[in-house]
């Protein structure tokens, strides 16, 4: 920095710094701006992509601990990505969103990381796109019982290897909810094991819900088919109205578009006093009936779908 320039420099920070709009961000641009403007061999901390860093670790409770420190330019991507991701979502009522705005920015980020693995042309893990892996045994996934009524280790010497819950490779266990969530709209893998859990066959994967499905049941459901939710096509998952591992169908009469907080509704347990109930109605739409909670005659309500363009 040239000397003469010194005095204007200590002003344009001392402004930033005082008066009762002063703010730690102002500041910073200031001295980010004076350091682009008098650019240096140096390269600047907010520029220098050597100091990047991401940890991930899992904790004993098995959630993950995620973080990062990086430099401005990834750090506006990361942001702009998430700013439409992140904005509060009233409810159908008009009630504000209750959520925090770390909890908002953490939901954003998963639904980032989902869209990410759903389309991106990525490379190739194991002969697949990169995508959540879950392994589960068919019959406890059609089978599962309910934690409630689930015999502890000590009533029947039950091993946890016995446990019927999924598992996946990088976390470990999942509980069969969220890998029947999962597996609503999935791409479906068969190996067939013997007594000991050893590999005796794989079938050939396939997509469960085909692309000429999904494109139907946009045409039909126009986002998430829940009353009074506005998530858009993109944001959803096709959801099983009988799960396929309980045979049911993956037909358009049993299929439903949701959104992922909506379909995580579905597969709460049975006995949740807010779970809702889908049925396919003479008009061959969805109809979601409500929880005595909600509704004590439990009236069915239609799709949001009417009043979507």
């Amino acid at each position: 920095m040239p000397d003469a320039a010194l005095p204007r420099c200590i002003d344009l920070l001392l402004a930033a710094a005082s008066g009762v709009e002063a703010t730690t961000t102002k500041v910073r641009n200031v001295i980010a701006t004076l350091e682009r403007l008098f650019e240096s061999d140096e390269i600047p901390p907010a520029e220098d992509v050597d100091l990047n860093e991401l940890r991930i670790a899992s904790t004993l409770n098995g959630r993950v601990v995620v973080r990062g420190d990086f430099d401005a330019l990834t750090g506006e991507m990361l942001l702009s990505a998430l700013s439409n991701l992140t904005m509060p979502t009233p409810a159908p009522d008009g009630t504000p969103d209750s959520r925090s705005a770390a909890k908002r920015t953490a939901d954003g980020f998963t639904e980032l990381i989902r869209r990410y693995l759903d389309c991106a042309k990525t490379g190739i893990d194991g002969g697949q796109r990169p995508h959540v892996n879950v392994h589960i045994n068919a019959r406890d996934l059609a089978e599962h019982r309910d934690c409630a009524a689930t015999p502890s280790m000590a009533d029947d010497g039950m091993a946890v290897s016995d446990l019927d819950v999924g598992h996946m490779p990088w976390l470990g266990p999942l509980s069969v909810s969220q890998t029947r969530l999962l597996g609503c709209d999935c791409f479906l893998s068969t190996v067939l094991l013997d007594d000991h859990g050893a590999p005796l066959d794989a079938q050939p994967g396939k997509r469960l819900v085909t692309a000429e499905q999904r494109v139907a049941l946009i045409a039909r459901d126009k986002g998430c088919a829940f009353p009074g939710c506005t998530c858009v096509p993109a944001w959803t998952d096709a959801h099983h109205i009988k799960h396929w591992a309980n045979g049911g169908p993956t037909v358009m009469n049993n299929l439903v578009l949701l959104c992922r907080s909506h379909h995580r509704l579905m597969h709460r347990k049975s006995g949740f006093v807010g779970k809702w109930a889908i049925r396919i109605g003479v008009d061959n739409k969805p109809w979601f009936i409500p929880p005595p909670s909600i509704d004590p005659q439990q009236h069915p309500r239609p799709a949001n779908t009417t009043f979507k363009t």
